[in-house]
């Protein structure tokens, strides 16, 4: 469906990766794949340790070769929404990125090619879904929304 903009997912092991992070300064969690605006996608998110600063998150996603591939504009150029939801609904915390196409993580995937994820250079911070009571039995639900 070219119409499908937004995913909903949720990491499991929340824990597990932060300590991953904190130990190897990068932990990365991506869901299964997914067809968002016609492009086949693996989203996901990144952990990021930084000293002084501590875990930042980061939107991420992998792009694979899928059946519209011939039908989607590329390089990919998305507008990359990722909001984190409240186990209790309502509230959400956002982070948005306009895409630059200059990425290779970007272009259209081949076959039997290993492409890296986009990683967004926006974030948010581990330290704030904590605070604000986002996380819920070591878990953490996001939304991901692609605009063109």
């Amino acid at each position: 469906d070219l119409r499908a903009s937004v995913c909903e997912l949720v990491v499991k092991g929340l824990k597990s990766l932060e300590r991953k992070a904190l130990n190897e300064c990068v932990a990365d969690y991506e869901s299964e794949r997914v067809y968002l605006r016609g492009y086949c996608m693996s989203p996901g998110v990144r952990f990021c340790f930084g000293l002084w600063v501590g875990v930042r998150v980061y939107a991420l996603f992998r792009l694979h070769k899928g059946d519209m591939d011939d039908f989607v504009q590329w390089p990919f150029q998305p507008r990359v929404k990722l909001r984190v939801v409240h186990p209790k609904g309502g509230e959400e915390l956002e982070i948005v990125e306009e895409a630059v196409p200059l990425f290779l993580s970007l272009k259209r995937p081949q076959v039997g090619s290993g492409q890296g994820p986009y990683v967004s250079k926006d974030h948010s911070y581990l330290a704030l879904f904590y605070d604000g009571c986002y996380l819920q039995d070591d878990e953490l639900r996001i939304k991901l929304e692609i605009g063109m």
